[in-house]
């Protein structure tokens, strides 16, 4: 009992609880999302809305740096007693962005028979629904970083969850009582966004209103986002480059992808600590060793999830590849990629915990051997790509080196109280 009232009382621990079971949630939506279009959808159609998929979350990943500067400068406004200036903030960067992202969608929507006839398509629906997309594309990491700045994690958990679970029923129902079109399963998806973007606004609404406002000026933004892009960037070249690369000198391999995916499993899982840590040790630039605690509390519950991630992925990567890869008898070779791939990805975790507390903390000097390391990992490949083990290995050797820099970039931090 005395345990249960320990666990209660730690933030951290009841924050990532709550963010780890609506990720469990969100994933299994979205894999749900996936086997329903397989199984509804026309091969062609599927296709045709994966790539739509692949590049919207090509789009995604540079505008999700606006989640964590939005989240740094929203926490230091929280810790500083200013939140009703987290509404100045929203305001101003919804605003930036808005203008140009809607002037593009637009654009999409007028241009979409071109660009349908560009991709050989022979309908101009899919790309009318990823033109009216693009907006809440802009949105969603502004709001989810305004939102994780004040830790109001309820909020962030229910919209995903809710924005998953109206994908995966709009998109099954439009396809199954409508049409089997790529283009239904893509509105059900657009929809889905929208319903996650709704909820936040409504959340932050209540949490800010009648919130005052301050005549101080607000924090700029734009040299933090210049930078994390830099580095968020170079942390993604190691976390997904793998694939790219094995599929680039290895066509003919077409089991990697489907170990890479199963091993990036393992980066997930713990995603919610660091979520719940990142607002927690924000600071301009000074380190309390409360945070330094908080620090190292979230890489040692990270390192647990990671060890147990990886042990069953060794113990049971037979069972795993027949659930998860469809596969009957797998080969001695995707087994044995299975394991090799989450000691990998298993590096790259707790590099995250530590590229993420560096970000919190602006310590961009440190990141610069994580950026470093990142385009070694690319010249290297350029060498060594004989077969994937080759690349398997310079992967988990740079990704163990970044993670051994950045923890000497954490290390190096003095504390001051």
């Amino acid at each position: 009992m005395r345990i249960w009232e320990k666990l209660k009382s730690d933030d951290l621990i009841r924050h990532s609880s709550v963010l780890f079971a609506s990720m469990m949630v969100v994933h299994v939506c979205n894999v749900l999302f996936q086997m329903v279009a397989m199984g509804l959808l026309p091969d062609a159609e599927y296709t045709l809305l994966a790539a739509f998929l692949g590049a919207l979350t090509i789009i995604q990943r540079p505008l999700g740096t606006f989640r964590t500067a939005v989240c740094h400068y929203g926490s230091i406004l929280e810790q500083e007693g200013r939140r009703g200036d987290v509404k100045r903030l929203l305001r101003k960067w919804l605003a930036l962005t808005s203008i140009p992202t809607i002037f593009a969608g637009l654009g999409v929507i007028l241009f979409s028979g071109l660009l349908a006839s560009y991709f050989h398509l022979d309908r101009s629906a899919p790309v009318i629904i990823a033109g009216a997309l693009l907006p809440a594309l802009c949105w969603l990491p502004i709001m989810n970083g305004a939102a994780q700045g004040l830790q109001m994690f309820f909020w962030t958990s229910s919209s995903a969850f809710a924005g998953a679970i109206g994908r995966l029923l709009l998109g099954a129902g439009f396809t199954v009582i409508l049409y089997d079109a790529c283009g239904w399963a893509m509105l059900g998806h657009g929809l889905g966004i929208y319903i996650n973007v709704g909820m936040l606004f409504v959340g932050l609404w209540l949490a800010l209103h009648g919130r005052e406002t301050s005549s101080e000026p607000l924090p700029s933004m734009r040299f933090y986002l210049i930078q994390s892009f830099v580095v968020s960037v170079a942390y993604a070249v190691l976390l997904t480059a793998d694939v790219v690369l094995v599929k680039h000198f290895l066509p003919d391999d077409l089991e990697f992808a489907k170990a890479a995916t199963v091993g990036r499993m393992v980066v997930m899982l713990p995603g919610a600590v660091v979520a719940a840590m990142f607002p927690k040790v924000s600071s301009k630039g000074t380190l309390t060793s409360k945070q330094k605690g908080l620090f190292i509390k979230s890489f040692r519950y990270t390192a647990v999830f990671v060890a147990i991630s990886v042990a069953g992925c060794f113990l049971f990567s037979s069972l795993i590849a027949r659930l998860i890869c469809r596969i009957p008898e797998p080969s001695p070779y995707l087994r044995h990629m299975i394991g090799a791939m989450s000691v990998v990805m298993g590096f790259n975790a707790l590099l995250n915990v530590v590229v993420q507390f560096l970000l919190a903390q602006r310590r961009f000097g440190s990141c610069i051997a994580i950026v470093f390391f990142a385009t070694a990992y690319l010249a290297m490949v350029q060498l060594l790509h004989a077969n994937a083990w080759q690349i398997v290995l310079v992967a988990g050797g740079c990704n163990l080196v970044a993670l051994v820099a950045g923890w000497i970039g954490v290390v190096r931090v003095k504390v001051n109280d």
